[in-house]
């Protein structure tokens, strides 16, 4: 092999960009092409098993050019090693494979947002703030936030069982209740809780609908499709929740919210609430940036301003909990 040409990228001051920007090539290509994996159905058709490339054929090219450049597509699958050409046909394997067991689902749907909705924010968010536009809550696929969103379920689940009573009657509202897991958790953890789920987006509220029905939750579990800050308050529940939903709200209301959120809660109702706050990985830094950017909501709190505006609203007992060692994601549990 000529070292020629490295030996002059180096003399020219090249060489350790080139090599640095080369490394980062596999894993987008990689992270791109799982995503596409599982957006365009491949990935569930090669999780039963091997395909053969006609079977592949017959669903995604109609001619010859097509089969050659679902050929070449499937020759890059297996070059990144997440497909693999055996005698039976194309198969998953490595990551891809794992990826698509149903226990991994919340990981895939945190890959696919972070190929999508994350890839977007990054590379469109200039352009668009420059225009003095702002990202609309249209633009996130709810469905899949709901998927990505269990991700981090293990650790409000800890969240749960360490903040709500146990084995006492009570009735809790969650606010934002995504696919509805959480609110499962809770009338797991204490099965004589009754509960009502609070959804912004309609087709987010169907699913957890259609969880609530599976689960066989439905006879204590209502979901309802709404806003906090229009639907109808009484001081009904022991217990009131938000999961990673406090950026959905701009930083100047959330004092506000917080006081329209007492009005739901008991005198010595308990408001159990959990976020990413600021300092964190990457991915709670894209998550920072898609509340700054986004016509409805805000940047991520910080620590102590949370405690404040939880303290400013009245509550005087205010417990921070760090659900993942070394990262920001907290859990806030506020009483009168």
């Amino acid at each position: 092999m000529p070292i020629t040409p490295f030996l002059t990228l180096l003399k020219e001051g090249k060489l350790h960009a080139a090599i640095k920007t080369n490394a980062l090539y596999k894993p987008f290509y990689t992270l791109s092409y799982l995503a596409a994996l599982k957006q365009c159905g491949a990935m569930d058709q090669l999780a039963s098993g091997p395909t053969p490339f006609e079977a592949l054929a017959a669903i995604y090219a109609g001619n010859a050019k097509t089969r050659e450049a679902l050929e070449s597509w499937l020759q890059m699958g297996c070059s990144l090693k997440l497909l693999a050409l055996t005698g039976q046909g194309y198969a998953l394997t490595g990551l891809a494979r794992k990826l698509s067991k149903p226990e991994n689902d919340a990981t895939l749907a945190l890959l696919q947002e972070v190929s999508s909705l994350h890839y977007r924010l990054i590379t469109e968010t200039p352009e668009k703030i420059r225009k003095g536009e702002l990202w609309q809550l249209d633009d996130q696929d709810g469905s899949l936030t709901a998927r990505s969103s269990r991700a981090l379920e293990p650790f409000v689940l800890e969240a749960i069982k360490r903040y709500l009573p146990r084995s006492q009657p009570g009735a809790l509202l969650e606010i934002g209740c995504g696919s509805g897991i959480y609110i499962r958790h809770a009338v797991q953890h204490n099965p004589l809780l009754t509960a009502v789920g609070l959804e912004l987006q309609e087709d987010v509220a169907q699913v957890a609908r259609e969880h609530m029905k599976d689960w066989g939750l439905s006879d204590h579990v209502r979901i309802e499709t709404g806003d906090i800050r229009t639907f109808a308050a009484s001081p009904d529940f022991d217990v009131v929740t938000l999961h990673n939903n406090i950026y959905y709200f701009a930083v100047e209301e959330r004092v506000r919210i917080l006081t329209r959120i007492r009005e739901f809660l008991k005198p010595a109702g308990t408001l159990l609430l959990t976020t990413c706050c600021q300092g964190g990985n990457p991915g709670i830094e894209a998550l920072n940036l898609w509340g700054a950017s986004n016509a409805h909501g805000g940047r991520l709190p910080e620590k102590a301003e949370m405690i404040d505006q939880l303290k400013q609203v009245g509550y005087s007992d205010v417990d921070t909990l760090r659900l993942i060692p070394g990262d920001s994601f907290y859990a806030f549990s506020a009483r009168p």
